[in-house]
């Protein structure tokens, strides 16, 4: 594991020992969408296959309600916001923008008027916007580029963070694209598969290159619990709480950055709410820790500012010592 940053046990703003960082990977707005019925009747087939034919029955039924009767594209995002709300919370919501009519692609024109709705409620609440990189752009500078103006242009507001799709990552080239395209800050640092701190990452941190050693303009806010990942095997909520707060108490401890994911469209739902019960109650334990807790813009802005007094503060010193 390498060495923890040297801002390490540093107070956040305000005097909080540690900061939170709340972010939703948009990758579905619409109920009623012909790849999810597809992947429905997919998880269908093999709950059948391993006899559990109660979740098989759950997963039907959201199919069902979602031809007949599906959700306003908005709840979601009422309930999210609602949900942080009730802790002076904010968050960051990164929307896809890829190519269409694809397995791994976009289920939504950045331009749909729900969309425009969806962006304006983020708004209001004082959250943020961010692209989530595309599957089919994968470290594609030009392509990330596109993608940020069309975002920027549909929804408006500059857009600065970024994070790819299913996590898709490749080091140095992934953080030289996204800074060639504009971006100011990446998460996608983080684990697909399981919990916890990649390379023990529990602060943010610039993004260096391997071949010259050398820091680049792109700052990265690292993850610390997706929620795929936590649900990557089932498990009842109380266990999911458990097993999420393993690996959030020693960024805690550390004084660093909490990162959680959770997508938009695993809320409102009675087959996942295991998934939004242990949101719930992961923001009630974190709230009773008096975090900072801001959109990913804002965290990165106050890093920046803070690594540039640090590097100040440190050629002074040099210059006093000589």
């Amino acid at each position: 594991m390498p060495p923890l940053d040297p801002h390490e046990g540093a107070a956040w703003p305000g005097g909080a020992k540690f900061a939170l960082f709340l972010s939703h990977d948009v990758d579905k707005i619409f109920d009623r969408e012909l790849f999810y019925a597809l992947a429905a009747l997919n998880r269908i087939r093999r709950l059948i296959s391993r006899s559990e034919g109660r979740r098989a029955g759950r997963t039907l039924r959201r199919l069902a309600r979602a031809l007949v009767s599906p959700k306003a594209p908005e709840q979601d995002f009422r309930t999210i916001l609602d949900i942080e709300a009730r802790h002076g919370f904010r968050s960051t919501f990164f929307v896809l923008h890829d190519r269409r009519w694809r397995r791994r692609g976009a289920r939504y024109d950045v331009e749909a008027p729900a969309l425009r709705r969806i962006a304006g409620m983020i708004r209001a609440a004082d959250g943020e916007i961010g692209l989530h990189g595309g599957y089919y752009r994968f470290n594609q500078a030009a392509a990330y580029r596109e993608s940020r103006e069309t975002l920027q242009a549909a929804l408006g507001g500059e857009i600065v963070g970024i994070r790819n799709h299913f996590l898709r990552f490749s080091g140095a080239e992934t953080w030289a694209a996204q800074q060639a395209a504009g971006f100011r800050y990446d998460s996608t640092f983080g684990y697909a598969d399981r919990t916890g701190a990649r390379e023990g990452r529990m602060f943010p941190f610039f993004a260096e290159d391997p071949a010259t050693g050398r820091k680049m303009e792109l700052l990265e806010l690292p993850l610390t619990v997706m929620d795929v990942a936590l649900f990557r095997e089932p498990m009842e909520g109380p266990e999911a709480l458990e097993a999420a707060w393993k690996a959030i108490e020693p960024v805690i401890a550390a004084g660093g950055l909490v990162t959680l994911l959770w997508h938009n469209d695993y809320f409102n739902e009675p087959e996942y709410r295991e998934w939004q019960w242990t949101y719930e109650q992961l923001l009630v334990r974190l709230a009773e820790q008096k975090p900072w807790c801001a959109p990913g813009a804002e965290i990165a802005a106050w890093w920046r500012k803070r690594s540039a007094e640090g590097s100040r503060q440190s050629a002074d010193d040099r210059t006093h010592r000589s």
